[in-house]
């Protein structure tokens, strides 16, 4: 047996008392016991000091020495622990992550390793609740815009380019184009819309409408040509449901790929996202109901 020193981390301590433990070896590995209580175990909060009969500190050639210990917590970033832990490890982990690349490249990769999670949304909001949008991704690209304009502003801008640009398109409807230059003739349309907004929100000081120009442009022109095509081949009901649909999803897309704990983990630990596939795979091979379609027959089921 033997006698260990040590003090109870506790927060905001100036003068922390040294506390006795005993250690007993019993054949095999050191046990901990309270010399008070007899009760085996070492608490949580329990630093060991040193070991032995020895006092803490021993001075030769002077007197009243004083040992004093303070005790504050204090919060270490944890990637530079794990920086350090693997330095004195050896270990070559940190060679071949994200950590190791350029400042330039992680900033990248910390967006596009947000896109995996917006699809899976996009899977879950399409496949499992039957919410309709325009396109299979385009709210997706409209989410990772919002990251720049906020929620709120992404909404009134998304909307205001997307009814103006309707408008045009409608217009140029009556000069019977052919598809490609209609297409290229609703862009030149859509970048002078942008353009616009920018300079009257600069005006107005919203500096938010300056990040309209992050929108994909070419997205939004096919999003007013499908919405277009749409309204005049199923109504303009069905269009409406539709663009509201791809808001919505944008919108959960954007909830999901702006929680900065989830997007730590995905860009700390990339193999995060084999979960997803395996939960994207998952949901590929669901072929029941949508909820949507649960409610739309109701009526048949009672």
């Amino acid at each position: 047996s033997r006698i260990t020193r040590g003090v109870f981390l506790q927060d905001q301590i100036r003068d922390a008392e040294i506390e006795p433990w005993l250690e007993v070896h019993d054949g095999r590995r050191w046990l901990n016991f309270d010399p008070e209580t007899g009760e085996q175990g070492l608490p949580p909060n329990f630093l060991i000091w040193w070991r032995g009969t020895s006092p803490l500190i021993e001075v030769h050639g002077g007197t009243n020495a004083l040992a004093q210990i303070a005790i504050q917590r204090n919060k270490a970033d944890a990637m530079l622990v794990a920086e350090q832990r693997a330095v004195l490890r050896d270990s070559k982990a940190l060679e071949f992550s994200t950590l190791s690349l350029p400042i330039a490249t992680q900033t990248v990769y910390e967006v596009l390793l947000l896109i995996p999670i917006g699809a899976l949304v996009m899977v879950l909001m399409r496949n499992v609740v039957g919410v309709q949008t325009f396109g299979t991704f385009m709210p997706i690209l409209i989410a990772l815009a919002f990251r720049e304009t906020k929620l709120l502003y992404g909404i009134i801008l998304f909307t205001l380019i997307i009814a103006a640009g309707l408008a045009i398109r409608f217009l140029l409807e009556k000069l019977r184009l052919l598809l490609v230059p209609r297409l290229a003739s609703v862009l030149i349309v859509v970048v002078l819309l942008m353009l616009a907004i920018s300079i009257l929100g600069h005006r107005l000081g919203l500096e938010s409408g300056l990040s309209v120009a992050l929108f994909p442009m070419v997205i939004l022109t096919m999003v007013i040509e499908r919405m277009s095509i749409v309204w005049e081949e199923r109504g303009a009901g069905e269009a409406i449901k539709e663009g509201v649909g791809s808001l919505f999803v944008a919108a959960l897309a954007y909830a999901a790929m702006g929680y900065d704990k989830l997007a730590h983990l995905v860009f700390v630990f990339p193999e995060l996202l084999l979960v997803l596939l395996a939960a994207t795979i998952l949901l590929g091979r669901y072929t029941g109901y949508r909820l949507t379609e649960l409610l739309r027959f109701k009526a048949l089921g009672s």
